[in-house]
């Protein structure tokens, strides 16, 4: 059991620099929407820079949360006994957290391509 923990440490540590770089996400592009208004405690006062500021915080908890369950289902996986139903149960929560790290992966890379969208009228 300490073996598993401790690599279950090491791998946290591992991943936290890359979920660490979330997506700026740039609004610019939405009618309505004014990356350079700011309050004075730093954050954007309209209702759409709130939004994409709330898009962008939850694509970071849904990779980290993702990579999380992908490594307590490999646990899983690993201490099932090769009982069938554990082993199924374990393979399924595999596939689930993998579609979810690719999920965040690919809302993160679109997000970065719309920002280095520029729209000249």
């Amino acid at each position: 059991m300490k073996k598993i923990l401790t690599t279950l440490l090491f791998s946290l540590i591992s991943f936290t620099p890359v979920l660490a770089a979330k997506p700026e996400i740039n609004c610019g592009w939405l009618p309505g929407c004014d990356d350079n208004s700011t309050s004075s405690s730093g954050h954007s006062d309209g209702p759409i820079e709130f939004v994409v500021h709330i898009i962008g915080e939850l694509i970071q908890y849904v990779a980290v949360l993702a990579v999380i369950v992908l490594m307590i289902s490999g646990i899983m996986y690993l201490v099932s006994g090769w009982e069938e139903e554990k082993v199924k149960k374990a393979k399924t929560w595999i596939i689930w957290s993998l579609v979810w790290v690719l999920l965040s992966i690919s809302a993160w890379t679109i997000i970065n391509l719309i920002n280095n969208i520029t729209i000249t009228l």
